[in-house]
């Protein structure tokens, strides 16, 4: 696993994107009785503005946001929901901590913003989802308030909708860390495994808690105790914390359903005489389980490139797996 040291640095571009995608959450609208054709007004119809009909908006992510904490709130044991007389609207709403975007009405509201996402989404995505959280507590306080707010304030932000949809064969390197859109053939699924995402973990030795600690796709460990007095700078004297209810005053460990999928290009995209390409997609939180081998499905994410640890276990070597075999008999074990 990798190591981290003890030193926190801000990320101002981050801050500002999460301030100003906050922002189109809150004041992003569409109208709902738009008219369709144009009526050629009478002379005393247009002198009398009040006459003229007016636009009314809706705003889609203030009614999605409703939606998700009636979710949160549904699954809380004794607690009181907010909108008991919307019921019927909201029972069979399935997700709790993912706010889906379009990102064509980002693209109408902020230029700027929905480019710099697309640009810089695998160091942004952290922001986005700090973005959804404050936006869910300022609309509905009362989530805060819930025994299960532990487990239900990790949100996730879920964007679809991008101007245009690649074939896995265009995925290069220029894509690494970009938000782009995939088409493919489901093949294969994994079974559904937790995730750490974000760990805090305590000091062996004199018992202080680093937290927040991002994993960056595989197991990451502080390096050295922040506490001054404590010597420790072993990564192997840092325990995990795995049980959010231990002490309620730090922040909990974040794990999440995690769930593998083999994509395989679309029949119709394979160039005459070549092989289908595939690759790996990962599915995380409530997106488990939402497809099945043969769904032809668009992935709207990341490219990143993990190493693979069993071809580097030995460098110039190809990766063997060796077994011990239990002694029997009194004999020594060996390796097959």
């Amino acid at each position: 696993g990798g190591n981290v040291g003890g030193f926190e640095l801000s990320d101002e571009m981050g801050e500002r994107v999460r301030i100003r995608f906050l922002e189109f959450l809150q004041c992003f609208s569409e109208p709902i009785n738009a008219p369709t054709e144009e009526v050629i007004p009478d002379d005393d119809e247009h002198n009398n503005p009040e006459q003229q009909p007016e636009t009314e908006h809706c705003f889609p992510y203030v009614e999605q946001a409703a939606q998700l904490a009636h979710r949160q709130l549904s699954l809380a044991p004794n607690m009181q929901r907010e909108d008991d007389e919307d019921e019927p609207e909201h029972a069979n709403y399935a997700f709790a901590n993912t706010l889906f975007v379009d990102y064509t009405h980002m693209l109408s509201y902020d230029v700027e913003l929905a480019d710099v996402i697309e640009t810089e989404f695998t160091r942004l995505e952290p922001f986005l989802r700090r973005g959804i959280a404050s936006f869910m507590q300022e609309l509905h306080p009362l989530l805060a308030s819930s025994t299960s707010s532990s487990q239900m304030t990790n949100y996730f932000c879920a964007l679809y909708n991008l101007p245009s949809i690649l074939p896995l064969r265009q995925l290069r390197t220029d894509k690494i860390g970009r938000l782009s859109s995939v088409s493919g053939t489901v093949t294969r699924t994994s079974d559904v495994r937790p995730e750490l995402l974000v760990g805090s973990f305590r000091c062996n030795k004199c018992g202080l808690r680093a937290e927040s600690i991002p994993q960056q796709y595989h197991y990451t460990r502080p390096i050295v105790c922040r506490n001054p007095r404590c010597q420790n700078r072993s990564p192997n004297e840092f325990i995990l914390d795995i049980n959010p209810f231990v002490d309620s005053s730090g922040e909990p460990s974040e794990f999440v359903d995690w769930q593998k999928l083999r994509v395989q290009e679309n029949s119709t995209e394979i160039p005459p005489g070549s092989m289908p390409r595939s690759m790996d997609v990962i599915c995380r939180n409530e997106m488990v389980e939402k497809a099945k081998a043969g769904d032809v499905c668009v992935f709207t994410g990341s490219l990143v490139v993990v190493p693979d640890g069993s071809a580097l276990a030995r460098a110039g070597e190809a990766a063997r797996a060796t077994t011990a075999a239990a002694p029997r008999g009194g004999g020594r074990g060996g390796n097959d």
